[in-house]
């Protein structure tokens, strides 16, 4: 019975200090003035947009994918970078993971 409460226990300690699954793609806040900032570096009708050390994310990366809403993300090389029902895509030389709702919100937008 003891084994039983403490195997128990240590489940529950676990269950509830355990990180999330995945903590890439949390919203993050991106300034006007960096907005403004890649309004002037796009080329593009859709507004795509990079900051590299951004304090609100684990990665330090923060994105926008085509008019997407800001999101936390990491580097990638390829696809198997990311995590699940995201890819590696790459602006301005550097490639980052851009999860499958940004994508469709942009297909959708055109």
């Amino acid at each position: 019975m003891r084994t039983a409460v403490f195997l128990l226990s240590c489940l529950a300690i676990s269950l509830l200090t355990a990180c999330p699954e995945d903590e890439f793609f949390q919203s993050c806040p991106m300034s006007e003035s960096i907005l403004d900032t890649c309004r002037a570096e796009s080329q593009s009708t859709t507004l795509t947009c990079v900051v590299a050390d951004h304090p609100q994310c684990e990665e330090k990366i923060c994105a926008k994918w085509e008019d997407s809403e800001p999101f936390c993300s990491r580097e990638c090389e390829a696809d198997a970078d990311c995590p699940a029902d995201s890819t590696c895509q790459t602006y301005l030389d550097f490639s980052f993971c851009v999860p499958a709702s940004a994508t469709t919100q942009a297909t959708v937008a055109q």
